[in-house]
């Protein structure tokens, strides 16, 4: 019988033991957490860092559903961590 090749001897090891797993909520939230502390310093992070914020934002905005926040919480959250003001004081 001839072999496999490599990268489908590859593919049948990942479907048998696959490498994502669910999360639980704990680690869920530190994600969301250590995911706003990056983005605030990619905030304070002069250059062009547009493409690291959306991604960032995008990260935060899903973890936050997943967390089922509502998404104004999650938007304060962002806000809270940025450099320029989304919402004013009041």
């Amino acid at each position: 019988m001839a072999e496999l090749p490599e990268n489908i001897v590859e593919t049948l090891e990942r479907y048998r033991n696959p490498p994502n797993k669910l999360r639980s909520l704990q680690e869920i939230n530190a994600r969301y957490k250590l995911t706003l502390e990056n983005y605030k310093k990619i905030c304070l992070t002069s250059g062009d860092v547009r493409d690291q914020k959306i991604a960032t934002h995008a990260e935060i905005k899903i973890l936050g559903w997943v967390l089922g926040k509502p998404d104004k919480d999650v938007i304060k959250d962002i806000a809270e961590n940025s450099n320029r003001v989304i919402f004013p004081p009041q």
